[in-house]
């Protein structure tokens, strides 16, 4: 089995690591390696990879503006985000604009690049383990906050609702035999 990449990052330095740890697996085929996302649509023009690999800071486009692209010009070729930014808003963008990975350049090793390239190539969504944890502590933090909340009274609730029924402030306290000051 030979999966198909297309490397995109302004850094040099990333793209001939990420190169030669793809050559020293044996089962890749690289199609392109370029350094702004304007040169990977020209290239993507003649190659046929099946996953493409960008960076989210390019000098040209960011990489929520090429994953669009590259999902609108190229539907069947799957995208991994492989960047040094670990906002989950950000995460959150890149997976809607198209991704179906979000790596983390600083936590990213061999193994876990190769093991997300594996997931995006079989289809499945692939998010870094630190990412998983912000999201994680996130989500478990609006759930503590929803449980703080203030609750209303029963009281509270019956106002609310000839409220909402447009009762006026006389009418609400007649119903519920309260002055209206109350």
């Amino acid at each position: 089995m030979t999966i198909k990449i297309s490397l995109v990052d302004d850094h040099h330095l990333i793209l001939s690591s990420i190169e030669n740890m793809l050559k020293a697996a044996g089962y890749f085929e690289l199609c392109g390696v370029y350094n702004t996302g304007e040169a990977l649509m020209e290239g993507l023009k003649t190659t046929n990879p099946e996953i493409v690999i960008i960076d989210y800071h390019l000098p040209d486009l960011n990489g929520a503006q090429l994953a669009r692209l590259i999902t609108y010009r190229y539907p069947d070729i799957k995208i991994l985000a492989l960047t040094g930014f670990d906002k989950p808003g950000l995460s959150t963008e890149m997976l809607e604009s198209g991704c179906a990975g979000y790596l983390l350049k600083t936590s990213a090793k061999e193994d876990t690049l190769l093991e997300a390239i594996h997931a995006v190539y079989e289809g499945k969504l692939y998010l870094d383990k630190d990412l998983k944890q912000k999201f994680a502590n996130n989500v478990q933090k609006m759930q503590r906050n929803l449980e703080e909340r203030p609750r209303l009274t029963k009281r509270e609730q019956e106002i609310l609702a000839l409220i909402v029924d447009e009762k006026s402030s006389q009418e609400i306290a007649d119903k519920l035999f309260i002055s209206k000051k109350t």
